[in-house]
């Protein structure tokens, strides 16, 4: 809009025509851009009066005169809602317009398409912009790419891609359709923000009245917000649904076209989405199953048709029993077997629809159970333990040994996801009525792996029970000893993976599948968990968010490696066990140390925290990289050692930063007994990351040359730890500096500028000069230090963080702040959040 102001302003103020013509949809912002103009032109000196047209053609209250008295030199007449004006005051409009040409006084009007009988009075612009007296000024919506700007200002975070893309959807980038869409999202909980990024997830659909129509007009638009998928057949259905005559229901029809409200090609369509979606939220519920009733009946009897793909199973999910409910039942269960997986929201709605019109009691147990296993894979965890309690209660008699296991795990999962801890520790006590796989996976959720091992151990019924029971009690036991650091059944499992249980069932191979990849993430195995992928064709975007993160963080994403952190915070709709959840964390808060973002690392350790996560250890890890990042050594060595108390798998990470910590105090002993702890480890879980991490250690303490660990750290081809090990191995003096250069690069292409930062001083002090322009790597100290002084840190802290003095952070301080303009942290936080800091 911006740009199309100074270009109106340009011509009022210019030698042009007298009258500039602004045209646009309704939302689009046609008034607020006046207001705009009459704000700059009066603050240059000139004389503004506005006008403004009610829909019954008279003045709206506050308008000036129509007609204007006079119009006086450099006089600017602005006149809002056109469409509006009679054919009398229109005529008083054109010769008014003819009348000033030659003048310094201008005409801005502003009219609101499509308009009613629009053949006259286009005629009339027509012939003025023919005589050169009007230029016309169209006032488009916004692109996909152009909304990122007032969502910002709305919502005070950047809309990711998936977010803005939907908003656009709805509001087909009109201004105030997009501001209702927006309104639409969070009454439904369906954007949650995450370090200033707003995310779409899943929500839950509430009544949204803001759709102001005339109660004339209401019932019509009210019914073709749920009909117009029928194209030519909607008008008949309308006309009987609502009992009223054919021609007034066409009528009313041709009134909302008109009114922009719809648009009529080949069939009908609403010009902006959301307006149908906040019609449908106005309707009652009999209401709705009296319309959906109708369409389903038209289509099932041919009357109508529909290229929509989900529309008719909709529209009987909606209908209920209202239509033929053997027919509908049928229908609905057929159609939930063939959704894509990204549809499962909708399937479950179907499947929930399903559930009522069953006739049976046999038959009601096998939907309930089927819409069940819908709402656990789609993250709906109210729904499914309510699913879970119903069958088990109601139709325990009903469900084979398979289906009453899968009910048990699908309960416990939905409890550990919605918090309900008490619950969980009950189950986890193996009560009768439960199974000794599901009080292991109980006991597993509640971080408390080694007693579900010992259960596991003790009573192996869980092998004989059911397939399914199989299945989850040998994936646990082995994720239990694992976690201990006992990886020989977990290896063998992974390795013949034709013996899996349920392996030609499609949803318990991928479930199996993502479970070893997390697993092999978990403890650093890019490349085998890649491999796995590989081999058993399985598309990377099948993982959950934690694991995409993980993955990312390993490739040197780091980028992507955040978004994916990010959407798994929101996405409170987890879904299944979620063994990665602290891992990621874990990765991501050390990409973010890297960069300086301690605010957004705190953010995300507070979430991952509230969640309750398995291997909750790995978070302790992730806490003392912030201390050490601060320089609170000894406050990040107590959390290490915290962390090394209990479960075997991370603690590679946590000894080898103890052993750096050590070494930094020349605590040799110290360093040595963190070397004892990782040559124990590396022998029960010989992983690559453990490898890593014990022959870092031995150099760092010269029993062994560099050459292993940078080998391996550069068979691994993950830049983080290849950066993070040259790094200590020149530190303590166990390789040849030079390798610097390279880590230099390599920090650049992963953003890590505190990172980057310390490296300068490592190479200074070991006489190599940082390769790049010293204007950049100045503009770039700039940055970091803007950033940290933004996050909050004292000049303590600071100097800390950077490695230098209280005295030097003191004077780079001064020197960016005179040289911005800010006058204090809080400016310059702000001048960061809203990107408005440049270096």
């Amino acid at each position: 809009m911006d740009e199309v102001a100074e270009r109106i302003l340009e011509r009022v103020t210019g030698t042009g025509a007298p009258c500039v013509w602004v045209t646009g949809p309704a939302g689009v912002g046609r008034t607020t851009l006046l207001a705009r103009l009459s704000e700059r032109l009066s603050a240059s000196g000139r004389e503004v009066s506005t006008v403004r047209f009610t829909q019954d053609g008279d003045l709206a209250p506050g308008s000036h005169p129509w007609p204007p008295p006079a119009v006086g030199d450099r006089h600017v007449l602005m006149l809002d809602d056109t469409q509006w004006m009679g054919s009398d005051s229109l005529a008083v409009l054109a010769a008014l317009i003819r009348r000033l040409d030659g003048t310094s006084a201008r005409l801005i009007c502003a009219t609101r398409t499509p308009v009613r009988d629009a053949a006259g009075r286009l005629a009339i612009v027509r012939r003025l912009r023919v005589d050169g007296l009007v230029d016309p000024v169209r006032l488009l919506p916004l692109k996909a790419a152009e909304i990122t700007r007032p969502v910002v200002e709305a919502l005070g975070a950047v809309p990711s891609a998936l977010l803005r893309d939907r908003l656009h959807e709805l509001s087909r980038g009109v201004p105030a359709a997009l501001r209702q869409a927006l309104d639409l999202l969070r009454a439904q909980d369906a954007i949650r923000i995450v370090d200033r990024r707003a995310y779409l997830v899943p929500g839950t659909v509430v009544p949204l009245r803001s759709v102001h129509l005339d109660p004339e007009l209401l019932a019509v638009a009210k019914a073709a917000a749920v009909l117009h998928p029928l194209g030519a057949a909607m008008p008949s259905l309308i006309s009987e649904v609502l009992a009223q005559d054919p021609a007034e229901t066409l009528a009313i029809l041709e009134t909302l076209r008109a009114d922009g409200v719809l648009h009529r090609g080949r069939g009908w369509r609403f010009t902006v989405p959301v307006v149908a979606y906040a019609l449908i939220a106005e309707l009652g519920p009999f209401e709705r199953r009296r319309l959906s009733a109708a369409a389903v009946t038209a289509l099932w009897n041919g009357t109508a048709h529909t290229s929509a793909p989900y529309y008719l199973p909709d529209r009987i999910a909606e209908a209920g029993k209202l239509i033929d409910p053997r027919r509908a039942l049928a229908e609905l269960l057929d159609k939930a077997a063939f959704l894509p997986d990204d549809q499962t929201t909708r399937g479950a709605r179907w499947l929930r629809a399903a559930v009522e019109l069953t006739e049976d009691r046999p038959q009601r147990a096998r939907v309930t159970l089927l819409h069940t296993m819908w709402c656990h894979l789609n993250g709906d965890h109210e729904q499914s333990l309510a699913g879970t309690r119903r069958l088990l209660e109601e139709f325990p008699d009903r469900l084979s040994a398979d289906a009453a296991q899968e009910t048990q795990s699908i309960a416990v999962c939905a409890l550990h996801n919605s918090g309900n801890t008490a619950e969980l520790a009950r189950i986890a006590t193996n009560p009768p009525d439960w199974s000794v796989a599901s009080s292991a996976i109980a006991l597993s959720l509640l971080d408390r792996w080694a007693e579900a091992a010992e259960l596991l151990a003790e009573n192996d019924s869980w092998r004989t029970e059911s397939t399914v029971s199989a299945m989850l009690g040998e994936l646990f036991g082995g994720l239990a000893e694992l976690w201990a650091g006992r990886s020989a059944r977990f290896g063998t499992n992974l390795t013949e993976r034709e013996r899996w249980p349920l392996r030609t069932a499609r949803r318990h191979r991928n479930d199996q599948i993502t479970s070893y990849v997390t697993a092999l993430l978990v403890l650093g195995e890019r490349a085998r968990a890649e491999k796995l992928l590989s081999d058993e064709d399985f598309p990377e975007t099948g993982l959950r968010d934690s694991e995409r993160s993980m993955l990312a963080v390993m490739r040197g994403q780091p980028a992507r490696a955040i978004d994916f952190a990010h959407r798994s915070v929101a996405d409170r709709s987890r879904r299944g066990y979620d063994t990665g959840s602290a891992a990621m964390h874990l990765s991501t808060v050390s990409v973010l140390l890297s960069q300086g973002r301690f605010t957004a690392a705190r953010e995300l350790l507070t979430a991952a925290r509230a969640t309750a996560p398995m291997l909750a250890h790995l978070l302790d890890i992730a806490e003392a990289r912030v201390d050490m990042a601060l320089g609170e050594t000894d406050r990040a060595a107590k959390r290490l050692h915290a962390a090394t108390c209990g479960l075997a798998v991370g603690t590679d990470i946590a000894w080898a930063d103890l052993a750096e910590l050590a070494l930094r105090k020349n605590d040799r002993t110290g360093a040595r007994k963190a070397l004892d702890a990782l040559e124990e480890l590396a022998s029960a879980m010989p992983t690559g990351r453990v490898l890593l991490h014990r022959h870092l250690v031995r150099a760092c303490l010269g029993q062994e040359p560099d050459g292993e660990c940078l080998w391996l750290a550069r068979e691994r081809e993950q830049p983080f730890e290849l950066a993070l090990a040259a790094e200590r191995l020149v530190r303590h003096h166990a390789t040849d500096p030079k390798i610097l250069t390279e880590v230099y690069g390599t920090l650049g292409s992963l953003d890590a500028l505190l990172y980057r930062a310390r490296l300068r001083n490592l190479m200074r002090d070991n006489g190599i000069v940082p390769p790049g322009d010293q204007e950049e790597t100045a503009a770039e100290n700039e940055d970091l230090l803007a950033l940290l002084a933004g996050e909050g840190l004292t000049n303590e802290q600071l100097a800390k963080t950077l490695q230098t003095s209280r005295k030097s952070v003191d004077g780079r301080l001064s020197l960016l702040f005179t040289r911005t303009g800010y006058r204090s942290r809080v400016e310059l936080a702000t001048a960061l959040l809203n990107g408005r800091y440049a270096s």
